[in-house]
């Protein structure tokens, strides 16, 4: 701090000499005032000389000083506003340009050496969003300074582990949680144990990066439970975690009871319950995107295998394609079902699932191909009840204005189907709008 002081003031006092000199710099140069001021001296003294000379009188000697005592008043007057105006001018200017240059000047030193109270933390070494550590060691000296005066006083040792867990000192902090709890048993409660237990997941994540609750947590979390309730805040945040100990031990359908009882008790307003809410979503979203990827591989490995050998063997080929249109992939679904119909045209399931894809993969609201078309006719053949094919032979009559023959297949479809069901209501609509 003395050394910071020392520098700034040496700074200061060395930009205001250089303002100060420049200011009162000597102008060096002969100039006409003073040829002028030698002039007016000069005339002085000849009509000085003159008078002691009897050359001119008393009477004329005082009128010619008075004269000329009239002209160096008013060139001096004229001088002297001059004079002043100018000084005026350069000393706005110095002042002008001084100024901003002793800001950035500061700035720059500050940026680089920080301020007096933190010289080992120059701004350009902060970091965003982050408090300096210096901060909370401080905070750290201040509380065991006050601890050492009062060792009973459990609010400065839930203080000094919250601290220390902002400072990413997760083992210390589970140290100071540890001898809170078999030091201050009759005053512990569920925030209490819900701090020691995050305090753990903490220390686990920096550790092994990533989320996981160990038995030692969930232990802790289960004394949190006791001694809170669910539509409370502690409360549902410590059953988060008990479902989500549950959830990595495979257990998902009771981690989602758990969770789902959590949502359904919590006040409509409660903003940990939209946090909850949001964190439980992503969990199973992210279960769903680690399956897909799971599917993903599978199918890959799958793939790799049949086209490198160039299988025959047709039920592969239907499992691939199948895969595929699980994964929404419906031209590679088209490609693996094609390579199945080419090894036998008469598999019945070949044909359903390349009709199939290729009715996926086309436009929608759009005129269905004549290929397309035509697969569902060979296989209304071989399977005349089948009702997708109706329903798409169908339709395609309604394109061409056939629709009697619509109406055919319409009612074909419709005594396969239980009444009252989505579909049957479905197709009962079609036909009403036929018959208008």
């Amino acid at each position: 701090m003395i050394i910071f002081f020392f520098i700034s003031l040496i700074f200061s006092i060395l930009i205001s000499l250089a303002i100060i000199f420049y200011i009162k710099k000597p102008n060096r140069t002969f100039s006409i005032s003073e040829v002028n001021r030698k002039i007016f001296e000069h005339q002085f003294d000849e009509i000085e000389k003159d008078f002691q000379n009897g050359i001119i009188n008393k009477k004329e000697f005082e009128t010619m000083k008075n004269e000329l005592s009239k002209r160096v008043l008013k060139y001096s007057d004229k001088k002297n506003l001059k004079e002043e105006k100018n000084d005026k001018i350069i000393t706005k200017i110095v002042m002008t340009l001084s100024l901003p240059l002793m800001i950035l000047f500061s700035f720059s030193f500050y940026f680089y050496k920080g301020q007096p109270g933190l010289p080992d933390l120059p701004l350009s070494e902060r970091k965003e969003i982050n408090v300096p550590a210096i901060f909370y060691e401080r905070a750290i000296k201040d509380i065991d300074k006050r601890i050492s005066f009062t060792t009973d006083n459990i609010d400065l040792y839930i203080l000094k582990a919250n601290t220390l867990v902002a400072m990413d000192n997760t083992e210390e902090a589970i140290n100071v949680w540890k001898y809170v709890i078999n030091n201050f048993s009759d005053k512990l409660n569920a925030s209490i144990y819900l701090s020691y237990g995050e305090t753990i997941i903490q220390n686990t994540i920096n550790i092994e990066e990533k989320i996981f609750v160990t038995k030692e947590a969930k232990a802790i979390f289960e004394q949190s439970a006791k001694l809170s309730s669910i539509d409370t805040e502690v409360g549902a945040l410590t059953r988060f975690y008990l479902g989500l100990y549950d959830f990595q031990e495979g257990n998902k359908e009771l981690a989602k009871e758990v969770w789902q009882d959590i949502i359904l008790s919590a006040p409509d307003n409660a903003f940990w319950k939209r946090q909850i809410e949001s964190q439980v979503n992503q969990m199973f979203k992210n279960e769903l995107d680690n399956e897909n990827e799971r599917i993903m591989e599978m199918v890959a490995r799958l793939s790799d295998r049949l086209y490198t050998s160039d299988s025959k063997n047709i039920s592969e080929w239907n499992r691939l394609a199948r895969s595929y249109i699980v994964l929404g992939q419906f031209e590679l679904a088209t490609k693996a079902y094609e390579k199945a119909y080419a090894i036998d045209n008469k598999n019945i399931d070949s044909l359903k699932g390349l009709a199939e894809s290729m009715l996926l993969s086309s436009k929608k609201d759009a005129p269905l191909n004549k290929e397309i078309i035509d697969l569902f006719d060979i296989i209304l053949l071989k399977d005349k009840n089948y009702l997708l094919g109706l329903w798409v032979m169908a339709d395609n009559e309604i394109l061409l204005n056939n629709l009697d023959e619509a109406k055919k297949l319409l009612n074909r479809i419709l005594i396969q189907l239980s009444e009252g069901t989505e579909e049957y209501n479905l197709v009962t609509r079609k036909l009403n709008e036929l018959n208008k």
